[in-house]
């Protein structure tokens, strides 16, 4: 038998008989209380900005070897960071914020109120920094997507958006609905890991700035044959299951009024750069800077005063098939068969049979002759 001395306790917003979601708690701020008769223990503590807490979970009721993760994934208990495990202790990195008498505020803590701290360390980061690329990449290669999808269920929008910024090539309003509306699917559909290749569709109905943020959430990409581009031109789009049933998010009619608040001058910087084309250093400049605060301005916005939502039923195309190649008798270039046009000369590419093929493009897709 170990013996374990509780040092003090965990003051939160969390309620003891709430569940509560561990990355949401990580995002406010806790207290830590501790005892008095161990105060000392916590001279120059101020001086470390991490520490580790290392807390009792005095709520777990028993445990099973093997469990599911917050992303729906299967694994051993000792692979995860569950509350449910043969000793019941919890260890998490905070940041420290400040020490008032023997009280520390914290953030990152993902410990309910009243939970006994069993001991308190300063943080070793020293391996960490040293291999921070080597362990990003690494825990990336089962799924790439691992990160987005914590991002995804936690609601960490702003997060959402800085990643889509970096697809997207700036920030805009339209971008952040497109994460927004994205989220809220992905989490009423209860996405996860076990949703494979093409088992999740998207249908956006307009090729806008909002499908990028769409794309990015959900993983959906015409890449992977997942998403679907409906040529209607509504702010609107539709997460499916391969079944067809899902969740259509669209704009309601006064969302563009009720948005104006969020905009600032982004809407009359818009006009200088993409309408009048003024692409002077200056002008990109304040327009990139007006989108940023716009954009992260319109994540505060109330979502239902934005978009509908609505259950749907939709035709779905079938799986995506896989094509040979075939090479063009002139210029030689492999060409997937579905594609070839074939002439009395033999099998040709549709630019040197001068065939008519249709783009994609901001116009929308078009028959090019």
């Amino acid at each position: 038998m170990v013996e374990l001395q509780r040092i003090g306790t965990v003051r939160s917003k969390f309620p003891e008989a709430q569940p509560a979601d561990a990355r949401k708690m990580k995002k406010e701020i806790s207290f830590i209380d501790v005892d008095e008769k161990f105060s000392e223990g916590l001279y120059k503590l101020e001086k470390s900005e991490f520490i580790d807490v290392i807390f009792h979970f005095r709520k777990s009721e028993g445990y099973e070897l093997k469990t599911h993760t917050y992303s729906g994934e299967h694994k051993g208990v000792f692979a995860t960071r569950s509350p449910e495990r043969p000793s019941a202790i919890g260890v998490t990195t905070v940041q420290l914020l400040e020490i008032k008498n023997n009280s520390l505020k914290v953030t990152g803590l993902d410990a309910i109120n009243g939970t006994p701290v069993l001991d308190i360390k300063t943080a070793d980061t020293y391996l960490l920094q040293k291999n921070l690329e080597k362990i990003a990449g690494r825990r990336l290669l089962d799924d790439p997507r691992k990160d987005i999808m914590a991002m995804i269920l936690a609601g960490d929008t702003e997060a959402l958006l800085m990643k889509a910024g970096q697809l997207h090539g700036h920030y805009c309003p339209g971008l952040a609905m497109g994460i927004m509306a994205a989220t809220h699917a992905m989490n009423v559909l209860k996405v996860d890991d076990s949703d494979g290749l093409e088992d999740l569709l998207a249908i956006t109905e307009t090729n806008n700035c909002m499908s990028d943020g769409i794309q990015f959430v959900t993983g959906c990409t015409f890449g992977n044959n997942a998403l679907i581009f409906r040529d209607i031109g509504k702010t609107a789009f539709s997460l499916v299951r391969r079944y067809g049933s899902g969740v259509r998010v669209s704009s309601r009619p006064d969302a563009r009024a009720y948005m104006k608040q969020a905009k600032g001058s982004f809407s009359d910087e818009y006009v200088k750069v993409v309408k009048k084309r003024n692409h002077s250093e200056e002008a990109i400049g304040q327009f990139k800077n007006s989108g940023v605060e716009a954009a992260f301005n319109t994540l505060g916005l109330d979502f239902d005063r934005i978009f509908r939502v609505e259950e749907i039923k939709t035709q779905v195309p079938e799986y995506a098939t896989s094509h040979e190649d075939i090479y063009c008798n002139k210029c030689g270039e492999a060409v997937m068969a579905s594609r070839i046009v074939q002439l009395e000369k033999g099998d040709f590419c549709m630019d040197c049979a001068k065939a008519p093929y249709y783009q994609l493009s901001g116009h929308g897709i078009q028959k090019i002759k």
